[in-house]
């Protein structure tokens, strides 16, 4: 690599990229932690309506790999019990503190097909 392509002006971070870098993360949870306790909080939320606990709730809330697998299981969870995918992802996202999305998208504000 040439010198003068290693000195590139830095892309300003955008507001959720600083947020996201700046924002606690405690009490803190492993991935591999999330990853063991994720089948049986999504349970909980779509089965009993129960939140997240803090621990949970935090991580998902800093961690996009474990928050997009939650995604993934809650809107297979939300079809087994008959309810729309959008209405167990809305419960989760109020869950998060996060905006409740007419569409289904990912964190990341791009729309999925």
């Amino acid at each position: 690599m040439r010198d003068d392509e290693m000195n590139t002006p830095d892309k300003p971070l955008t507001a959720a990229q600083a947020e996201s870098l700046t924002a606690t993360s405690e009490p803190w949870l492993s991935c591999d932690d999330c990853f063991d306790h994720i089948d049986s909080c999504v349970d909980a939320l779509i089965h009993d309506g129960r939140g997240l606990d803090e621990p949970m709730r935090v991580h998902l809330a800093r961690c996009p790999a474990c928050y997009e697998e939650a995604e993934t299981l809650i809107s297979l969870a939300a079809a087994g019990q008959g309810m729309s995918s959008g209405q167990g992802l809305n419960a989760f996202r109020i869950g998060l503190g996060l905006p409740v999305r007419a569409q289904t998208e990912r964190r990341t504000g791009q729309s999925s097909v």
